[in-house]
């Protein structure tokens, strides 16, 4: 059984008999969601994003600067969104690549 744990505990992915497990603590609820990875590096991948993907959802106003794209020296997104450059990244609760920068 190989497992992976990151962001203190928070995320944690598992190979269950076959089948990878993403397992999502918050600190209400615990969420355990079957991914269709085949290999390891695709199961942390899609756990990372469900896991950002979460923490999202659960800020009601995220912003730019917490999310894994974004370059603290030059303060703007690396991906070059527009959306993050001149406008305080109130665009990042509508930005697809989002990704929390724990």
């Amino acid at each position: 059984m190989t497992s992976h744990r990151s962001h203190s505990g928070k995320l944690n992915i598992s190979d269950k008999s076959g089948e990878w497990i993403a397992s999502i603590t918050t600190n209400s609820d615990t969420f355990e969601i079957a991914l269709n990875a085949t290999n390891v590096e695709s199961a942390i991948l899609q756990g990372e994003q469900l896991y950002a993907d979460l923490r999202a959802v659960a800020n009601p106003k995220p912003y730019c600067w917490q999310c894994l794209h974004w370059k603290l020296v030059q303060s703007e997104c690396s991906l070059g969104f527009a959306e993050g450059k001149s406008s305080g990244g109130r665009f990042a609760s509508q930005c697809s690549a989002f990704w929390i920068n724990d």
